[in-house]
């Protein structure tokens, strides 16, 4: 291999601009990796510093070691500020983050993402303890703020009225945990984000009610926790809705007004079905359902009666969680509800514990004969199922072959496995058994990608 240094000695990457020297360093999309370059010699020293992404994304990146990346920073200006932590055993203070925030605003970054150390269950503070509270910047000219703040952080947002600062240009606004006075974020949203398109709070603790009015909003995505709270929002350009509620949707407490009738994607997640929710949409072109059926003798009639009337669709996803009442007829239940659907996807949720039915002796209808009918599900224009999670298990086949007794001429059918699972040559053959040689069968990779539906993942849903 020709050498890379000139006959001068000169390697020939020290000897181009810095421009380019930068932006060598940049494709490295990490600020601690740039770093290191330092120590190749004195030409590379400073040039790391000069790279217009601050990026601290690496397992091994500590809070000390980006408060020594801040001081030594000298770009005037940044496009991305992205920082995430995840060792316990250094947490991130308040102050120390909102110093950090400070620094971000200061050189005006089109993207700022900010990941610092979860604690699931905060201890409570002692009656003379004081609540850390983190101030949140004012970002002028960023496009997409996303934070997830440890859960036992008060948020402070900038304040309004004359001379107060406005996120001018954000389209993008995502905050996961922490808590927050209801009254500020809805003036942040509502007065001071004039141009957002996209809102998702996620396990925010809430104080008080939220009221969200905003002529730009196209997506909301919340998962709020506020036994009580009341919500009111007014989108007219509302096209995708994602929602699940800690403490159950109340239409008289949970407004959402001023919107369509159609939106391109509604999401629900919860306990129990929300009926309101779901009528008050005629159609989504993508409907996705995540379900709980609770062990309990009336628990599958109150199904039954949450889902007569769905939005119509032409793709569906399903994930129930039926504690002991039957998955086949579950699953039918919502097919003879969404029968237009042209792609279906079924998210297996599968239960550490052993289930244990009484339907049977309590005569509830999910093991009547009618419900487990096949010949009443009507699924003319259905051309793809995916299945996520998929463990080879027997409960698992039998559910791919109910799908094939529904449709028997799929175009398609893939079938992703769950984490660290391999399917059998057994199982395959067994599936290869029921699906006709006009339906293309594929086997697809890990699922972990879809643990991020119901936004957070500590979710139990899996």
């Amino acid at each position: 291999m020709e050498s890379s240094r000139t006959a001068s000695g000169l390697d020939r990457i020290s000897g181009l601009s810095e421009d380019l020297l930068v932006t060598i360093l940049a494709g490295l999309h990490s600020t601690a990796t740039a770093a290191r370059t330092s120590v190749l010699s004195s030409r590379w020293r400073r040039v790391w510093t000069k790279v217009p992404d601050f990026i601290f994304l690496d397992d091994d990146s500590s809070p000390d070691s980006v408060d020594a990346a801040i001081t030594a920073y000298a770009a005037p200006a940044m496009e991305r500020f992205a920082v995430g932590l995840d060792d316990m055993s250094r947490p991130v203070t308040a102050s120390r983050a909102a110093a950090w925030l400070r620094f971000a605003a200061s050189r005006a970054p089109r993207e700022v993402h900010v990941c610092l150390p979860c604690n699931k269950e905060p201890p409570p503070l002692p009656e003379d303890d004081v609540e850390e509270e983190l101030e949140v910047s004012i970002f002028e000219s960023t496009l997409w703020f996303n934070a997830n703040f440890v859960y036992d952080f008060r948020l402070r947002l900038p304040p309004a009225g004359a001379g107060a600062g406005v996120f001018a240009e954000l389209r993008i606004l995502s905050i996961k945990q922490g808590r927050v006075s209801g009254g500020d974020l809805s003036r942040v949203v509502s007065l001071q984000c004039p141009c957002l398109w996209v809102l998702e709070l996620t396990m925010l603790d809430v104080d008080g009610d939220i009221s969200v009015r905003s002529d730009t909003l196209e997506r909301l995505a919340l998962r709020v926790v506020g036994v009580g709270n009341r919500l009111d929002v007014v989108a007219p350009r509302l096209e995708w809705l994602q929602v699940e509620w800690d403490d159950g949707y109340d239409p008289a407490r949970h407004r959402i007004t001023q919107t369509g009738r159609r939106l391109r994607r509604l999401a629900v997640t919860q306990s129990t079905p929300m009926p309101p929710l779901l009528e008050r949409f005629d159609a989504a072109d993508e409907l996705s359902l995540h379900l709980v059926i609770p062990p309990f003798p009336d628990a599958y009639r109150i199904f039954l009666e949450n889902t007569s009337k769905l939005p119509k669709s032409k793709a569906l996803t399903v994930g129930l969680k039926v504690l002991a009442h039957s998955i086949e007829s579950s699953l039918l239940r919502l097919l003879r509800k969404c029968d237009g659907i042209t792609k279906l996807e079924i998210e297996l949720i599968h239960q550490d514990a052993p289930k244990v039915s009484l339907c049977k002796l309590f005569g509830c209808s999910c093991v009547q004969q009618e419900m487990l009918r096949t010949d009443n599900v009507a699924l003319d224009f259905l051309e793809e199922v995916e299945f996520h999670f998929f463990t080879g298990s027997d409960e698992d086949v039998d559910l791919v072959k109910l799908i094939f007794m529904c449709k028997e001429t799929l175009k398609k059918m893939v079938i992703n496995v769950a984490d660290d699972v391999s399917l059998s040559e057994e199982v395959y053959k067994k599936i290869q058994m029921f699906s006709p040689p006009s339906t293309t069968l594929e086997t697809g990779g890990p699922s972990s990608h879809k643990r991020d539906v119901c936004q957070c993942k500590d979710h139990d849903w899996y």
